[in-house]
């Protein structure tokens, strides 16, 4: 076999890429020892690329499987995968991986306030993106997750000194810029400058004498990501009323289906499953609620040709005037089993969560990741708590406020007959 400039050019490249530095070097050893052997050596070492490789993405595989079953174990499966990869796996992933176990460990302390579930989830999403970037594939933007803002609001009435700063707790702040936004009756202002954020799962918002220049004209912080607010923080001035709230319920009678595209293997299951597993989860987006669907369908054996992918649909619209404070009842539904006929499925949901039914096809004659695989998914009733968008405080905010002690006695004073008016409505 003859070594063309351009064929080993092509080999080089592609060690490079995959950072086998090891690897790239014995490749330039081997031509120089050997210039009439050159093409079969650069074909082994090639091999071996392959190999690395696929063992790497067969591992993080299995990782990803088994958080799809229970999220919860994050830990152990990370610990798990990063045993796995072998001696010649890629530095930068050991690294990732381990960089990821560490974080996720240092997220877990009692001011994070987010659930076990929830960092599982947050760990999947990256061993997800970590995949894309070995494959070269498009890589799933980084999302930050808010999971409590202390306090919840902010009381011009008390001393300086105990209104001085907002602390953001959640995770991923440090992968995306965050701006902050001082609404006041005559105009807004970017203060992100005012933002720390001494890890990835907290942040700082300096409300003091050097920092955002709060003031008797101040009506709301926010928080935003991509255009996007996702935190709402009111400034309850003297004059500050209490938000009217109201619950409203929403159902649509028809089904949404989702076919996941073909990520690996031949497309035929041949009979063999698939294993598939499937959620449906709503997103609260302020002014209106999304519905991510995530379907995953596995071949059981051979090439284990999968289909999987994810789809948001929007769902809900709040009317104008109001916001969206909060999803009533479960926040996710979820489905697995294995599938073992070429009939249609009906698995999981049921009366909580946002999935009634879902209703799977896996197996059928012919091609099937890409093609015919996919699910229709039936939806309960949404019911959300809304909030009226104007300059007030939010009921909940202010009970909060006052079981934390961040709100003065007078202000209590003044907002408690508003309160007992609006739960009386």
């Amino acid at each position: 076999m003859k070594a063309t400039p351009s064929f080993l050019s092509h080999r080089l490249q592609t060690c490079f890429t995959l950072h086998l530095l090891p690897l790239c070097l014995l490749i330039i050893l081997s031509i120089s020892i050997s210039a009439c052997s050159i093409g079969d050596k650069i074909d082994r070492v090639a091999d071996t690329v392959s190999d690395v490789t696929g063992d790497t993405v067969t591992a993080l595989d299995g990782a990803i499987d088994a958080l799809d079953r229970n999220s919860s174990a994050w830990q152990s499966v990370l610990q798990q995968t990063t045993d796995k990869l072998t001696a010649d796996a890629q530095s930068t992933i050991r690294n990732e991986i381990s960089d990821l176990l560490n974080r996720s460990v240092a997220a877990t302390g009692t001011e994070l306030r987010c659930n076990m579930d929830f960092i599982g989830s947050r760990v999947r999403q990256a061993l997800v993106r970590i995949r894309a970037r070995l494959l070269h594939q498009e890589v799933p933007p980084v999302e930050p997750a808010l999971c409590h803002v202390v306090p919840a609001a902010v009381d011009m009435a008390l001393d300086t000194s105990r209104r001085n700063k907002l602390e953001f707790f959640g995770y991923d702040f440090d992968t995306t810029p965050i701006k902050v936004t001082l609404k006041e009756k005559s105009h807004t202002s970017n203060v992100s400058s005012y933002l720390d954020r001494p890890t990835h799962y907290h942040m700082t918002l300096n409300l003091g004498a050097n920092g955002v220049p709060v003031s008797s004209d101040s009506d709301r912080l926010t928080l935003e990501w991509q255009d996007r607010v996702i935190s709402s923080i009111a400034i309850i001035q003297p004059a500050t009323p209490i938000c009217r709230e109201k619950t409203e319920t929403y159902s649509r009678s028809t089904f949404v289906t989702y076919n996941p595209p073909h990520t690996r293997g031949d497309k035929e299951f041949s009979g063999h499953g698939p294993e598939v597993w499937a959620t449906a989860r709503w997103i609260n987006e302020g002014t209106h609620v999304n519905v991510r669907l995530w379907m995953k369908a596995k071949e059981t054996r051979s090439d284990w040709t999968t289909a999987e992918g994810e789809h948001i649909v929007s769902y809900y619209t709040a009317p104008s005037g109001w916001r969206i404070d909060s999803i009533q009842g479960n926040m996710e539904s979820s489905a697995h089993y294995i599938d073992t006929d070429h009939n249609e499925d009906p698995q999981g949901g049921g009366p909580n969560g946002p999935v009634k039914e879902f209703k799977f096809r896996g197996d059928y004659d012919g091609d099937d990741a890409g093609s015919y695989t996919g699910m229709d998914v039936y939806f309960n009733p949404l019911v959300v708590k809304l909030v009226e968008v104007a300059n007030c405080a939010p009921a909940s905010a202010v009970k909060s406020l006052e079981i934390k002690g961040f709100i003065a006695p007078q202000t209590i004073k003044r907002m408690q007959p508003m309160m007992l008016r609006l739960q009386r409505q």
